[in-house]
């Protein structure tokens, strides 16, 4: 029966791989008919259960699927009537179930209609249309920060913040997204936010479970954008640079002055660094204009994930490049930065 199942596994590959590319070219069926039709009714079933449970089960399948990998890669060289081929029959069949599960439960949301297509905003912009929202993020996060700090030198103090952030934000989005999934949504503190750390991700998605992880260690100001960033994801949006879009738009128009400050410097990092590759001299004339304290909040960011680079970082973020490119992202890993267009062409 095992061996049965393990063929069909095989032999379900191409037409799944045919039906794939068939509906790659077709964003508005897939947008109408599973983004927001079949995924929702997904999400809602996965939640019933999942959203019960306080600790990321999501978690615990990666570990259950790293075993078994392992065990099979063991078998093969302690057992010798265990051979190659039938590793990498038992090894394609594993593969082929979770590229299946992947795609019906949240996978193919990659190929729904554009964000940007649906806000009927550009995502194209000038040098002198940086400069201009730089200029006006800058002053905006500089007003802000002063009038939550005794001194425009001192940084804030954000740490203590950090465990009232997902719920507190939560209920705030209720009053200005009208999303089912993102009102009842929740994310768990991931299991492994040491191993994300070293990774340098500060959370991420399930799709197998449909829980938003986000690394407990992240420092503040990342934790927030995160939060929301895997609630984008739960909606649906695959995209990374919508899911960075909907989380600088969320943590923007948040009451909370201190979601706000999260919202202006990850923005402005964003935006910064596609000024630098233009004109750095520039870039690094716009920073100069922040507060000083909040030039020592973006230290202390770094700082924290410096502590965690490591040689396999780079393997790390170059796998993930690879699975975003497979997964229709042109740019990989890059995607992330393409929330600059948006940033500068949604008007509030």
């Amino acid at each position: 029966m095992r061996k049965k199942i393990k063929i069909f596994l095989w032999l379900s590959l191409l037409p799944h791989w045919l039906f794939i590319e068939h509906i790659k070219s077709k964003p508005l069926i897939v947008e109408e008919f599973y983004s927001q039709k079949i995924y929702p009714l997904i999400y809602k079933t996965y939640s019933l259960f999942f959203n019960k449970i306080p600790f990321s089960i999501g978690d615990i399948i990666y570990l259950i699927i790293i075993f078994l990998l392992l065990r099979l890669v063991i078998k093969f060289f302690r057992d010798h009537r265990y051979t190659f081929l039938k590793l990498i029959f038992d090894i394609g069949s594993i593969i082929s179930a979770i590229i299946i599960i992947f795609n019906i439960s949240w996978g193919i949301n990659y190929y729904r209609l554009p964000l940007h297509q649906k806000l009927n905003i550009r995502t194209d912009y000038t040098k002198k249309d940086l400069e201009e929202k730089i200029d006006f993020l800058i002053d905006d996060l500089n007003e802000i920060h002063s009038s939550i700090s005794s001194n425009d030198s001192l940084p804030l103090k954000l740490e203590t913040r950090k465990r009232h952030s997902l719920k507190k934000n939560i209920k705030e989005y209720n009053e200005i997204f009208s999303s089912e999934i993102f009102i009842s949504s929740k994310r768990k503190h991931s299991l492994w936010s040491t191993p994300l750390s070293y990774m340098g991700f500060s959370g991420y998605i399930n799709p197998f479970t449909l829980e938003g992880q986000i690394n407990s260690k992240a420092p503040y100001l990342n934790y927030v954008i995160s939060d929301i960033h895997e609630a984008a994801h739960q909606m649906g949006y695959a995209s990374e640079k919508e899911a960075n879009f909907i989380a600088y738009f969320f943590s923007h128009e948040n009451s909370d002055p201190y979601v706000k400050y999260a919202s202006l410097i990850f923005a402005i990092r964003y935006l910064n660094l596609a000024l630098y590759e233009i004109d750095p001299q520039k870039a690094r004339e716009k920073i100069k204009r922040l507060n000083y304290g909040i030039i020592e909040n973006i230290k202390n960011i770094d700082s924290f994930w410096q502590k965690y680079k490591n040689p396999f970082q780079p393997i790390f973020k170059k796998s993930y490049d690879k699975f975003l490119k497979a997964n229709s992202q042109d740019k990989g890993i890059k995607s992330y930065n393409e929330v600059v267009g948006l940033i500068i062409n949604y008007k509030f």
